[in-house]
């Protein structure tokens, strides 16, 4: 499974981490710095087992860490229609 940004969400900096606005539902999506860091990598098409590595390496965390987190976002943010899945 590989992850992107979906067209039409906009990030803007918010607070500690980023607010992601979403121009086709007029409604925003907050998210902690780990978010932002996962939100930096979904410009292009990333494979899930990838993306976790990323956070892993950038967090200085074993993969089976947090994979389940990684998880759980990712499922969050297409059930918002903020990412597509291919």
């Amino acid at each position: 499974m590989s992850i992107k940004a979906a067209p039409g969400c906009i990030p803007c900096a918010f607070g500690d981490g980023i607010a992601i606005f979403d121009t086709n539902s007029n409604s925003y999506f907050s998210m902690n710095a780990v978010g932002e860091f996962v939100w930096s990598q979904l410009d292009q098409p990333i494979a899930l087992d990838d993306l976790v590595g990323r956070v892993a390496d950038r967090y200085r965390i074993g993969p089976e860490r947090c994979e389940g987190d990684i998880r759980r976002l990712v499922d969050d943010l297409a059930a918002n229609r903020l990412v597509t899945l291919c």
